[in-house]
């Protein structure tokens, strides 16, 4: 029962049967301890090094990303989408992509996803002031919906917007507003 105790608290590997036997002619190798234990290799130099500069580096980019307020260097970023807390009685804005097909009369919703126009809802609101200052954008998002849906009819214009819920008390009141943030006529 020592023994046991013993190796538990050691987290060593019991001697082998062989061992024991050769252990017990000689007092030599029984000084020198059970051939099976393994000493912990220390690491080298170079190991060190390499993970201290790896992890300097993330460092760096986390604190380049936290001061310029980017989610560029995503998962090193800042993540504010997730670190901004609601007024209750605030407004909820939600980016949305509509499209103006041939024959129809009004803009049709697109799902702002990478299966529809290909780039999804955060990756446009991340850039969003670039995108409403270059609305030339857009036609990536219309080349990939051609893309993407070969057999559907091609959009002619691409509409940036935004629906504004206004909350009280936390709860929505009232229809939200729609907003057009850009329009672009694909070519």
């Amino acid at each position: 029962m020592d023994e046991k105790k013993r190796r538990l608290l050691t987290n060593r590997k019991p001697p082998s049967s062989a061992d024991e036997s050769t252990t017990t002619g000689s007092t030599d190798t029984a000084a020198a301890g059970p051939s099976t234990a393994t000493k912990p290799k220390p690491m080298t130099k170079w190991s060190i090094g390499w993970r201290l500069g790896v992890t300097a580096i993330a460092l760096i980019i986390l604190t380049c990303g936290q001061f310029l307020n980017t989610n560029d260097f995503f998962p090193l970023g800042s993540l504010t989408q997730y670190a901004t807390a609601k007024d209750l009685n605030g407004e909820v804005n939600s980016t949305c992509i509509e499209a103006q097909f041939p024959g129809e009369d009004e803009p049709r919703r697109l799902g702002f996803n990478t299966d529809t126009v290909g780039i999804e809802r955060g990756d446009i609101e991340s850039q969003l002031d670039r995108v409403i200052s270059h609305p030339e954008l857009l036609q990536t998002m219309a080349d990939s919906y051609e893309r993407l849906h070969p057999d559907d009819p091609n959009p002619e214009t691409m509409i940036l917007c935004r629906t504004v819920t206004q909350l009280e008390n936390g709860q929505s009141v009232g229809e939200p507003a729609h907003k057009i943030l850009a329009t672009w006529e694909v070519q």
